[in-house]
């Protein structure tokens, strides 16, 4: 009854676990029903096939009467590539089989109790499962968005071990139970224990690498900006000398006006004097400096390009995000948005508005933009087929994780819109 109950708690252990790791969110009434239509024909299936063969036949055959199923699943339910689910799954089951050998090593030495088994893998499921949702997680989550490449490599370490595994006592804990098998399941062990350790410090590494990267191109971002704005500053201080040199030539024009009793002339200079001021002052869209900087910069290349900008930005000087994550969100989603606009033939039609609002102390942002055209999603993220493309969206939804918000990209009716909440 106890290898029944183990057995049990190791598979809701996995499918929970597999769905922490995969981010899986089935948003449609429908998807969920058809989901859980899928789960209950497939345990029916097993308890039928339990019953009728036994435990031990059952269990043979586990590999095609569990694993594959769950893994149908959640390629269909999750947003990741098969060979990422795929990843995930040999990864569970190497944690969940490691799980009854610990409890056979420690059975080892009170007479190879069953019992003792059983008890010390109920015992290691839910501090497991909290280690990996709270350390785990975030790197796994991390790399399946940022990374394709090297997935198949990965799973070559699981495969290897559960084949192994499976070869050795094809999941009956009767058949490992002898103290030659147990020490090579041992070995088996560390030799996984270890190659995951590696894996984990390695995908730790990339995410540190990629961030590194993304801050020292928002430092290059920050300081071409910074330039910018001084520059405009500069230019601004001299039109104010300028205008202050020139004050009683400006004074004396509008006297003569007057004294001819020539208002409409009068009035004309006038305007054009305030229109010539309100140029030489650098607008402030928000009380952010940091954001300031890369707003003005990018609103400006905007407006050079013909792109028509509307702004509702309600920003204050310190929030709970850093400012560097901030501006590479503004950053990279104004840059997509120009480089968007720049396609369209018609300037009328070029249009960027960026939405920003802060409620609950969370920061709501959403920057829309025109484009011509079709956008190609790939796992609910658009995909760009030039290269050195694509690192942009990424960097939006790095910032996204590193906050635990939300992040989306749509499009409808000719418009793209990115929206984050933080």
């Amino acid at each position: 009854m106890m290898d029944y109950i183990r057995s049990l708690l190791s598979f809701i252990f996995a499918i929970t676990v597999m769905y922490m790791l995969l981010d899986c969110e089935i948003k449609h009434k429908k998807n969920r029903y058809l989901l859980g239509l899928y789960a209950t024909v497939v345990l029916i299936c097993d308890g039928f096939i339990m019953l009728k063969f036994g435990y031990a036949h059952f269990m043979k055959l586990y590999p095609l009467l569990v694993h594959l199923p769950v893994f149908l699943g959640f390629v269909i339910a999750s947003k990741f590539k098969p060979i990422k689910v795929f990843f995930v799954l040999l990864t569970l089951v190497a944690i969940s089989t490691s799980f009854s050998f610990v409890g056979l090593i420690i059975s080892y030495f009170f007479d190879s109790s069953r019992k003792v088994v059983n008890i010390v893998a109920y015992i290691l499921y839910l501090p497991a499962g909290l280690i990996i949702y709270k350390y785990v997680r975030p790197l796994f989550i991390y790399m399946m968005d940022n990374t394709d490449k090297g997935w198949l490599g990965f799973s070559l370490i699981p495969l290897s071990y559960s084949v192994l595994i499976y070869s050795i006592g094809m999941y009956n804990l009767d058949n490992v139970a002898i103290g030659s098998m147990i020490k090579d399941a041992v070995l088996l062990f560390i030799l996984v224990f270890s190659a995951y350790f590696l894996i984990l410090r390695f995908f730790r590494q990339t995410r540190e690498q990629l961030t590194l990267q993304n801050e020292q191109n928002l430092l290059k971002m920050q300081v071409a900006s910074a330039q910018v704005h001084l520059e405009e500053l500069k230019e601004s201080q001299e039109k104010t000398l300028i205008y202050r040199h020139d004050m009683r030539h400006h004074l004396d024009m509008i006297s003569s006006y007057l004294a001819d009793n020539n208002k409409t002339e009068a009035q004309k200079y006038i305007t054009a004097i305030e229109k010539n001021i309100e140029d030489a002052v650098v607008k402030k869209y928000c009380n952010n400096y940091s954001v300031n900087l890369i707003l003005y910069s990018y609103i400006t290349k905007a407006k050079d390009e013909l792109i028509r900008v509307e702004t509702q930005i309600d920003l204050p000087e310190k929030t709970a995000i850093s400012d560097m994550d901030l501006c590479v969100f503004f950053a990279n989603t104004l840059e997509n948005a120009i480089n968007a606009c720049k396609s369209i033939r018609s300037n009328k039609d070029k249009i960027i508005k960026i939405v920003s609002k802060i409620n609950n102390n969370k920061v709501y942002i959403q920057i829309t933009n025109s484009f011509d055209g079709t956008v190609i999603f790939v796992d609910d993220m658009p995909i760009s087929t030039e290269e050195g493309h694509g690192l942009g969206t990424k960097s939006i939804v790095a910032v996204a994780q590193k906050y635990g918000g939300v992040y989306s990209f749509t499009t409808e009716n000719g418009i793209f819109k990115t929206s984050i909440i933080l």
